[in-house]
């Protein structure tokens, strides 16, 4: 019997970047050029899991009421870290000239978190290296 091994969907999720976003050209180029699917994401979309949103599921019905940050977000899936599929990504990202200041990969674990809950855990984190940054 041969295994089944589930890939997770090549996809980047936009979270407050959009076609009229500065960089969004060169981000869709570097998803072209990666094979990956962008999908914006907005607050119809907080209450989905992200590997739910990442695979093309549609939203859950009911949006959580929590705060989410204003800060743009990149959220990829699907890509490895080993091959460096995922870093050429982000460099072809950053030379895009995009201002997405929140980044993350998804992970078996935040896969089931809602959007929401990541945004807020990203912001956090954002936050967190920010404050300490300053300091220094």
């Amino acid at each position: 019997m041969k295994a089944h091994i589930v890939r997770d969907p090549r996809c980047a999720l936009l979270w407050r970047f959009d076609a009229d976003s500065a960089g969004y050209a060169g981000v869709e180029r570097a998803a072209r050029l990666c094979g990956v699917t962008l999908r914006t994401v907005g607050n119809a979309e907080l209450g989905t899991p992200v590997g739910n949103l990442c695979a093309g599921k549609p939203p859950v019905a009911a949006a959580p009421l929590d705060t989410v940050p204003e800060l743009p977000a990149l959220i990829v899936s699907g890509l490895s870290h080993q091959t460096g599929e995922l870093g050429r990504f982000i460099d072809l990202v950053r030379e895009s000239g995009a201002d997405l200041p929140l980044r993350a990969m998804v992970t078996p674990t935040s896969k089931t978190w809602t959007l929401a809950a990541l945004l807020q855990e990203l912001n956090r984190e954002h936050e967190a290296v920010a404050g300490g940054s300053e300091k220094a």
